[in-house]
C-alpha cells in the first residue's frame, strides 16, 4: 500500500475490511455500499472509491472489484461514468420517477447475470435444436416429452418418484387450477381453503359457480379437525392448500401437519390442490403434501414463476392417476389450447443445463438480502421467511388498511390488503408487500421506508387523543 492510499481514502470512511467466510467478496463490497447509503455515510451524487484504489487497500483482486460494482450498479446504488468514476445514484432518479408496485408477487431478478442474456442464449440453442415446425405448434400439455422428461427431473427433489406419474405442462398454474376445480367439482359444490388465499383461486373458484369456505387454521396452518367438522356440513369434495410459504401469511406448514392433513384427507376422500410454487425457494422445505397421499386425488403444481422468471408462463402438473387426467387435459385445452413450445423449449433448455438451479440460487440471495433489508425497516412483527418473496404485515385494529393503501398509492406506493386474498367477508387487517417488486434494493428501501413511515405518523396520532 502505498503512503498516498490512507490519505485518499479517508474520505471514504465506510469502508470496512472484509470478512473471511461470510460470503463472496464482491458481494460483501456491495454490501458495504448499501450499508452506507441506508447510514446516511453515502449521499446522493458522493462518488466511491477508484476500483483499482478500493482493490489495493482491501487486499483483492481487481476483477473483485469491477464485479461488485457491477453488483453495486444492478441493485441501483451507484451510476458509473467513463473518464469520471462511480457514483451514488440519485434517490429522485431510482425511486421516484415511476411507481413502486409491491401489489405483485415476483422474483427478485438475479443480479449476478441480466436474465434477459440468459433467455437470448437458451432460446439460441431452442431454435437450433428444434425445427420450425415444432415450434410453430400448440402445445397441448402433454405432447412435448422431451420438456416432461426435464419437468419430472426438476420435480423430483420434491416429491420424489411421483414425478414420474401424469405431469403435464400448463402455461401457468392459473390455467391448471381453473381446470383441476372444473375436473373435480360442479357448480354449486364447496371448496375448501385457508381464510387469507391465492386470489387466483378465488377468482377460478367464483367463476365456476363454487361455494367457497374458509377453514379454520393455528399458527401451523390448516386444521384436520376444521377440514373434517365442514366437510361433513357441505360434502365439500375439494380443497386447495398453499403449504410452504403461504401466499399471503408467508407460513410454511410443518412436516407433522401435513401428514396430517393428508391422512384427513384420505379418509375423506377430498381431492387436493397443492400450489407449491416457493418449495424450491427453502432449502429445507418439508416434504410436499402431495408426498403424504402418494398422489391420490392429488393435483400437484409447481410453476416457474415464482422461483426464475414470470415470464416463462410454465408450470408443471402432476394429476391424479385417474379418470380425471384426462377430464383435467381437456379443461386445460379448452381454456387456451395449449401453451407456447417456445418458452416451454427454454424452460427446459434451463432445467438441462443447470441454468434453472443457478438462477433459483441467484433468486434466493437476493429474496435473502432483501428480506433483512425489511427486517431493519420495517415495524417489528412482520411476518417473512428469510427467501421468502412476500412479507405480511399485521396492521393494528385502528389502523384502516384501505386508508393506508390509499396513502401509499398517492406516494407513488402499491401493495396489496387482505380483501384480495378473503375467502369470509372479513378479513384479518393486513397487507403484503411483495420484495421483488421493487427494481433495487434502494428503491424497495424508500418504498418500505414510506410505509413505516405513515404507520408511525398514525401512532403519534393516537397517542394525541384525549
Amino acid at each position: 500500500m502505498s503512503e498516498q492510499e490512507p490519505n485518499e481514502l479517508s474520505q471514504y470512511s465506510w469502508v470496512k475490511p472484509l470478512v473471511a467466510g461470510v460470503g463472496p467478496r464482491y458481494l460483501q463490497i456491495a454490501d458495504l455500499i448499501g450499508d452506507a447509503i441506508r447510514n446516511g455515510e453515502l449521499s446522493p451524487g458522493d462518488q466511491v472509491p477508484p476500483q483499482r484504489l478500493l482493490a489495493t487497500v482491501l487486499g483483492v483482486d481487481l476483477t473483485t472489484v469491477t464485479r461488485a460494482y457491477s453488483e453495486a450498479r444492478n441493485r441501483g446504488l451507484i451510476s458509473s461514468f467513463s473518464g469520471r468514476g462511480s457514483f451514488v445514484t440519485s434517490t429522485e432518479e431510482t425511486t421516484r420517477a415511476e411507481r413502486i408496485d409491491l401489489s405483485m408477487n415476483i422474483p427478485p431478478q438475479p443480479s449476478e447475470r441480466n436474465i434477459g442474456d440468459l433467455a437470448l442464449a437458451a432460446m439460441a440453442e431452442v431454435l437450433k435444436r428444434q425445427d420450425d415446425h415444432r415450434l410453430s405448434t400448440y402445445d397441448t400439455g402433454d405432447s412435448n416429452l422431451s420438456a416432461i422428461q426435464a419437468g419430472q427431473a426438476w420435480l423430483r427433489p420434491a416429491i420424489g418418484d411421483l414425478a414420474n406419474g401424469n405431469l403435464v405442462m400448463s402455461p401457468g398454474t392459473q390455467a391448471a387450477i381453473y381446470a383441476a376445480l372444473q375436473s373435480a367439482s360442479q357448480k354449486g359444490d364447496t371448496v375448501l381453503c385457508e381464510p387469507l388465499t391465492y386470489p387466483g383461486f378465488l377468482l377460478a373458484a367464483r367463476k365456476l359457480g363454487l361455494n367457497v369456505r374458509a377453514i379454520d387454521i393455528d399458527e401451523f396452518g390448516a386444521t384436520p379437525d376444521s377440514i373434517e367438522e365442514i366437510h361433513r356440513a357441505t360434502n365439500a369434495r375439494v380443497i386447495y392448500l398453499n403449504p410452504t410459504l403461504q401466499n399471503p401469511t408467508t407460513r410454511t406448514m410443518p412436516q407433522e401437519r401435513r401428514k396430517e392433513i393428508a391422512n384427513t384427507l384420505l379418509k375423506l376422500e377430498m381431492t387436493l390442490i397443492e400450489d407449491d410454487p416457493y418449495w424450491f425457494l427453502i432449502n429445507d422445505a418439508p416434504p410436499p403434501l402431495m408426498t403424504f397421499m402418494r398422489g391420490v386425488r392429488t393435483f400437484y403444481m409447481a410453476s416457474l414463476s415464482k422461483c426464475l422468471w414470470p415470464s416463462l408462463r410454465t408450470s408443471f402438473v402432476v394429476t391424479p392417476d385417474n379418470e380425471d387426467n384426462d377430464v383435467f387435459l381437456e379443461n386445460l385445452r379448452s381454456s387456451g389450447m395449449g401453451g407456447s413450445p417456445l418458452l416451454y423449449g427454454l424452460a427446459e433448455q434451463w432445467i438441462r443445463t443447470g441454468v434453472a438451479r443457478q438462477i433459483v440460487s441467484q433468486v434466493q440471495r437476493e429474496a435473502r438480502a432483501r428480506q433483512s433489508l425489511a427486517r431493519s425497516i420495517l415495524p417489528k412483527g412482520a411476518c417473512s421467511h428469510p427467501c421468502g418473496l412476500h412479507t405480511w404485515l399485521t396492521l393494528p385494529p385502528h389502523r384502516n388498511r384501505q386508508v393506508l393503501a390509499d396513502a401509499l398509492e398517492q406516494r407513488g406506493i402499491i401493495v396489496a390488503t387482505a380483501d384480495a386474498f378473503s375467502a369470509e367477508p372479513n378479513p384479518e387487517n393486513g397487507v403484503r408487500l411483495s420484495m421483488g417488486g421493487a427494481t433495487s434494493q434502494l428503491e424497495l428501501a424508500h418504498a418500505l421506508k414510506q410505509v413505516t413511515s405513515l404507520l408511525m405518523e398514525d401512532k403519534r396520532r393516537a397517542r394525541t387523543i384525549v
